[in-house]
């Protein structure tokens, strides 16, 4: 049985690790769509803005949150005005659906982005140590006797 040469083995070592990392596929997908663009460049401009999130500069993608937030508010707004001058009521109800779709995914955009923002949710089970009995006072006006 022949083993396989060192050179093939590191090619297909290669090719299983770009097939596996997800920045190099987002290249290649990018370079297929956008005619002219060299996945290797992609590449590099993707990694360029991992590099920036990972060392805490989210800007790159608050700017995309945005954009597509704008970009589905206006897909919404394009189709609601479909809808109202479609020839039938399930060409109405088609592009109402998808102008609600649009309007979802904007607001689903405008969550994450918030989120960046606001900074992580913590949430924290608070023990409460009192030293000795306790009063609840939960009567209307309480703090004003």
């Amino acid at each position: 049985m022949e083993t396989k040469s060192h050179a093939l083995r590191q090619y297909e070592q290669n090719r299983a690790d770009a097939a596996t990392n997800g920045l190099a596929r987002a290249a290649v997908t990018i370079a297929h769509v956008e005619d002219g663009l060299a996945a290797r460049d992609v590449l590099h401009a993707i990694s360029e803005q991992a590099k920036r999130v990972n060392a805490g500069d989210l800007r790159d993608i608050e700017a995309r949150l945005v954009a597509s937030i704008a970009t589905l508010d206006a897909l919404f707004h394009r189709y609601i005005a479909k809808s109202e001058q479609a020839p039938s009521p399930r060409m109405q109800e088609m592009y109402a659906k998808m102008a609600f779709k649009a309007k979802g995914q904007a607001i689903r955009a405008a969550e994450a982005l918030s989120g960046i923002k606001a900074g992580p949710l913590v949430i924290a089970k608070q023990v409460n140590m009192a030293t000795g009995p306790q009063q609840v006072n939960n009567r209307q006006g309480a703090a004003n006797d």
